[in-house]
């Protein structure tokens, strides 16, 4: 596991996506010292991290992600809402590598997947894409940050398949970083969790809660992605002011407003819908907002929504300069993954990752988000754990007023990756 110096800065984007497995088989070493020499090093293949291929199967994989992304929000139909599709895809993306066929089915089913290896080569390929998104700039407005990690825990004195570590290593860029999940389960949950916190600058400051790691643990796989990213046109603070925004029991609340009456961008209306897309710095990443018409409910529009369509809507903007009203929004989700992934075709527990180490199965899985959105641009966090266990025309004018609930999806905008999807029903949290 690489170190990864902490940054202060603000104005982030971040996920955070991590798995547990726990096997009640304990391969043990020759004796108690040899044991103990392994708690604290790096298990990693020699096999090099490999350059993207071009002919990975990315648009396939984001395709998937979208529809997952999608299909996860129908599973939590109200309120607000904020997940990261790509973390939690990436995460099972490696948790698959150690699967046998019956739950790697299952997981490509639901994250539609390509059979592997194809996979894993798309995710070494849109993970390296992201790189590219990176701005280092003299000012720290014009800077945008897209860092993603990965890193695994391993209970020292197991013995964990080379295939897997050889995949890990082509690509994820990691390896298995041995720990005393066993006699020092406390030590274990600090470690992991200051990564965690490193990685997301503060947002995350306990993925893995007491508890969780127990003597059955086997391993931890972690992925984390930041973002850091302001608007390529800023909102103007002196322009935002309070105003009304009507909530889907009809009643309405003030909520700080923020207005360009003249923001030269890419947006589109719809059968019942507006569309309006935010870019950040640099044009390769941005954002989306979808809000339905007056008259049609936010419930009503998801209901129709598939990511198929999603795609449709962002792919048919066009430049236009658009009348904004949008809301600053705060707004975080803690979810229980267990039932939505079940009823989505990946049950927990179950399943079989026994080509990870010996007994290995998912047993539970839980996802946290945040949000928060303003002038500047964006700041956000996201975490997941995973444990496993034994048995318009250029020119025109038009007004978007998102003064009633809405959807948004922050994509890397070369690949389409959905870095995050959710819902905004009250802008206050």
């Amino acid at each position: 596991m690489t170190a990864i110096t902490r940054r202060r800065a603000l104005s982030v984007v971040s996920t955070l996506l991590g798995v547990a497995l726990l096997t009640s088989t304990v391969a043990c070493g020759d004796d108690d010292d040899a044991a103990a020499d392994t708690k604290r090093h790096l298990v990693k293949s020699e096999v090099e991290r490999r350059p993207a291929a071009s002919d990975a199967p990315v648009e396939e994989t984001v395709a998937g992600i979208r529809d997952f992304a999608v299909r996860l929000a129908a599973t939590q139909p109200d309120g607000n809402l904020v997940v990261s599709p790509t973390s939690i895809a990436v995460a099972f993306a490696m948790a698959e590598a150690g699967a046998d066929d019956a739950t790697a089915a299952k997981i490509a089913e639901v994250f539609g997947f390509p059979a592997q290896p194809g996979v894993h080569e798309a995710m070494n390929a849109l993970t390296q894409a992201l790189d590219d998104a990176n701005i280092d700039a003299d000012e720290p407005a014009d800077q945008v940050t897209v860092e993603l990690a990965n890193a695994v825990w391993g209970q020292s004195g197991h013995e964990f398949n080379q295939p897997f570590l050889d995949i890990l290593a082509s690509d994820y860029g990691t390896g298995v970083e041995t720990a005393d999940f066993a006699d020092d389960p406390s030590g274990s949950r600090e470690a992991i969790n200051a990564w965690v916190a490193d990685i997301t600058r503060d947002r995350i400051p306990e993925l893995v809660p007491d508890g969780m790691i127990t003597p059955q643990t086997v391993v931890m796989l972690v992925n984390a992605i930041y973002l850091k990213a302001g608007w390529d046109t800023p909102f103007t603070e002196d322009l935002t002011s309070d105003q009304p925004f009507h909530l889907a029991d009809g009643s309405s609340v003030d909520v700080p407003m923020m207005n360009d009456s003249s923001l030269h961008t890419s947006a589109s209306t719809g059968a019942g819908y507006s569309a309006v897309e935010l870019p950040y710095k640099g044009g390769d990443l941005s954002m989306t907002v979808i809000v339905p018409d007056e008259g049609t409910s936010l419930a009503d529009f998801e209901a129709g929504l598939t990511g198929e369509r999603l795609a449709e809507i962002v792919n048919g903007l066009q430049p236009v300069t658009v009348d904004l009203s949008l809301p600053r929004w705060d707004t975080k989700s803690a979810l229980d993954l267990a039932e939505p992934l079940s009823s989505l075709g990946l049950p927990i527990p179950g399943g079989d990752l026994s080509g990870i180490a010996p007994g290995a199965g998912i047993g539970a899985a839980v996802h946290a988000a945040n949000i928060t959105v303003d002038e500047t641009g964006t700041e956000a966090a996201a975490a997941t754990a995973v444990a496993g266990v034994t048995s318009a025309a250029p020119g025109q004018t038009i007004t978007v007023k998102v003064d009633r609930p809405f959807l948004f999806l922050i994509q890397h905008r070369t690949t389409g990756t959905p870095l995050f999807y959710g819902r905004v029903a009250d802008p206050r949290g």
